[in-house]
Parts: structure tokens; C-alpha cells; sequence
């Protein structure tokens, strides 16, 4: 619901002197339930409470078409228009657990409206998006080096960039916070939405998504296919028993298997440690991104963070097929990005790579430079205009 800022510092504009006057708060939310006859609306906001509000004949109902900058274009809606689903900032005087708690304005964006939206977004972070690992960090010039495959990018931020740290136990840009520059370390992994320079060497910032997440070589233990969960040992941990590590797989992992003969092409790629060694191009933000099928990586799915490619790696890896749990089984080698994970035994999976056994062989330490040229492929969380 990041429109959602947007929605609030423009529709003031357009609201009526009198509602202007009357209104005093605002609360952001999704439609759950309609009641054209009794002119209510439901909405559930992000912190998952229920309000109900009830539309009066002074209520003003906007529609803020995707597209449409001007507020003061928007069209008149009626209750009946309203769907669930649709995102809605209510506009309210008075205590929030009045009852009937009277909206004096209602902002709607329909479904339609953020499909279109997310689609935009996914088109601009495919053109305009540069994903990599940060390698150098100057505060004093307010600029990030990230390495893009076997290329370093400057990152040139100012007071506008919009910096966002991913959370420990997700990568979805929904459960992102609000962060900065002094927050950014060396070694994390960022996505940045911003124009590149002609040599693809330095990008002006806009918005800067990072974060910590993991990537690991392991053989699979076990499979609970049930509960979405594998058990596995990862092969940097060298002690006799080693640890157990629990990765979960959700709807929004990215699984794939390498084909034999792409896995022996990599393996001689990344063989004695030449990692990037014959790439061809190998420009930052190449490849596609993509939601809901192309990249969930990061979790990122709708429309957000991702489209840019550390090199060809991640854009062979986007196309390859889909591959479902039920494909693996214990003993497989695997490589995968993780979240860090509040409980570092239990990691949630945002990309897994399968079939990397010759990878491994000929290169054991070749998997954070695949992973993290690929992982931060997924579409991503929903920014708003």
C-alpha cells in the first residue's frame, strides 16, 4: 500500500473546503466487505485491524485512476462501486471507534487500478533496475559500489533516494522498513531502482532495497513435504556434527534446476575461481525481473524491487522452468539464498538452484556468486506512485 503516501498528500486537493476543515485524521486500508444499503465499508489495515465506516451524503468518494496524477481528475464513486480487494484511504473526524464512525472522504483504488500499477512498476524496474552485492560504502559522497557480476557499480544516492531495509525473516519489499544510508553494510545484497549512466557504471539513485540474506551449498537431510520444509547440511559447516538447518519453501521460492549441460557449462565458468571469466556482456541490469512466475525471489513478487541482473547468469537461470518440491530428494546437492532468519536454524528459501552437484565439484566456492547475481531477481513489493 506504498500509494498510499501519495494518496494522502494529494488528496487534500481535492476534498471539499468543508470536508477539508472536518477532516482530521486518516487510516489506509483493503476492502473486505461492502454494504451498498447501509452505505458501509469495511476495511482491514496493515496492522490487521477491522473498521468499518459509513458513507453519509456530504461523504466524497474518489477514484484514483492508475495513470491519472492529477487528483483534481479523479471521478466520483458511489458505496456500490467499491469492490473488495480495492485499497481505500478513509478520511474521518472524530474517534476511530465511534459508532457509526462517519468517512467524510473516501480514496479508492480499485484492483484493476494496482494490477495496472504493479505491471508499470515491474516494466521500470526491468529497464531502469541494477541488483548486486555491496562491496565499498563512502558516506561522505553518499555513494554505494555494487558488484554486478564481474562488474563494480557506483550507486550515486542524494536526499530524495528512498532507502528500505529488508527484514531477518522475509523478502518481501511489503515487509520492508524505512532505512538509510548508514544502515547499508558491506556484503549485503540491493536492489536500486534509478537511471544508469551510458556505460552502465554509475546509477542516480532513486530507491535503494537491502539487506542481509544468506547463501549456502548443502546436501538435503530430509524433505516434510507437508510442512513446506527440508533439513539440511551445509557444506561449509566442516565439524563433525554439524548443525542442523531447517529451510522452509513457500509459494514465493524460486526453484530451479540447472540442465546437465548447463551445469557443466558453469562449472567450467567458475572453475579455479574465475568467477564472471567468459561472460558474455555481463552489464548490470539485463535481464528480466518479474512477478509471480519470472523471479518471486526476494520475495518480491508484485510489481517492485528486482528487475535489474548481475550479468547473463540470472537471465539463463529466469529461463529455465519452474521446478516443484516433489523433484528433490535426500541426498541432493543444492544451492540456495536465504532470509538470515530471527532463529538462524530456521531460514526461509528464496531461490533455490538444483542439479549444481558439477558446480560444486569443480568450484565449491562459485555459489554466493551465482546465487547473488540471480537472487534479487523477483519482482517486488508494491510501490505506489
Amino acid at each position: 500500500m506504498k500509494w498510499f503516501l501519495a494518496i494522502i498528500l494529494t488528496a487534500s486537493a481535492v476534498l471539499p473546503d468543508t470536508a477539508r476543515a472536518q477532516t482530521s485524521s486518516h487510516v489506509p486500508g483493503t476492502v473486505t466487505a461492502i454494504d451498498a444499503r447501509a452505505n458501509q465499508v469495511t476495511i482491514k489495515t496493515d496492522k490487521g485491524d477491522s473498521i468499518t465506516f459509513t458513507a453519509t451524503d456530504r461523504t466524497q468518494i474518489l477514484h484514483a485512476q492508475a495513470g491519472v496524477a492529477d487528483p483534481k481528475q479523479w471521478t466520483k464513486m458511489a458505496v456500490g462501486d467499491i469492490a473488495t480487494g480495492d485499497e481505500v484511504v478513509a478520511y474521518y473526524r472524530g474517534a476511530l471507534d465511534a459508532k457509526p464512525l462517519l468517512a467524510t472522504s473516501l480514496v479508492v483504488r480499485t484492483k484493476a487500478d494496482l494490477s495496472t500499477l504493479e505491471k508499470n512498476q515491474l516494466e521500470d524496474w526491468k529497464k531502469r533496475g541494477t541488483s548486486g552485492t555491496v562491496s565499498a560504502i563512502d558516506s561522505a559522497a553518499n555513494t554505494l559500489t555494487l558488484k554486478v557480476g564481474p562488474r563494480a557499480v557506483t550507486v550515486q544516492a542524494n536526499e530524495k533516494t528512498k532507502f528500505m531495509r529488508y527484514s531477518l525473516d522475509s523478502a518481501k519489499p511489503a515487509d520492508a522498513k524505512a532505512s538509510s544510508l548508514a544502515e547499508v553494510k558491506v556484503g549485503d545484497q540491493a536492489n536500486v531502482l534509478g537511471n544508469k549512466s551510458e556505460d552502465g557504471a554509475t546509477v542516480t539513485a532513486e530507491q535503494v532495497y537491502a539487506g542481509s540474506f544468506r547463501q549456502i551449498a548443502a546436501t538435503i537431510v530430509s524433505i516434510n513435504a507437508e510442512k513446506g520444509e527440508m533439513e539440511v547440511r551445509d557444506l561449509a559447516d566442516k565439524s563433525k556434527k554439524p548443525t542442523p538447518l531447517f529451510i522452509k519453501v513457500t509459494p514465493d521460492t524460486t526453484m530451479k534446476k540447472l540442465p546437465e549441460q548447463m551445469a557443466t557449462m558453469l562449472a567450467r565458468r567458475y572453475q579455479g575461481g574465475r568467477a564472471g571469466a567468459g561472460a558474455p556482456g555481463g552489464a548490470p541490469g539485463g535481464g528480466p525481473g518479474g512477478p509471480e512466475g519470472a523471479g518471486r525471489g526476494m520475495g518480491m513478487g508484485r510489481g517492485g524491487p528486482g528487475g535489474g541482473r548481475g550479468g547473463d547468469v540470472g537471465q539463463m537461470l529466469d529461463r529455465l522452468p519452474a521446478m516443484p518440491l516433489s523433484e528433490l530428494k535426500a541426498k541432493d546437492a543444492i544451492m540456495v539464498s536465504t532470509t538470515m532468519g530471527s532463529d538462524p536454524m530456521r531460514v526461509t528459501a528464496i531461490m533455490l538452484l538444483a542439479g549444481v552437484e558439477p558446480v560444486l565439484t569443480a568450484a565449491p566456492t562459485a555459489t554466493r556468486d551465482i546465487m547473488s547475481g540471480w537472487n534479487l531477481g523477483g519482482g517486488g513489493g508494491g510501490e505506489g506512485q
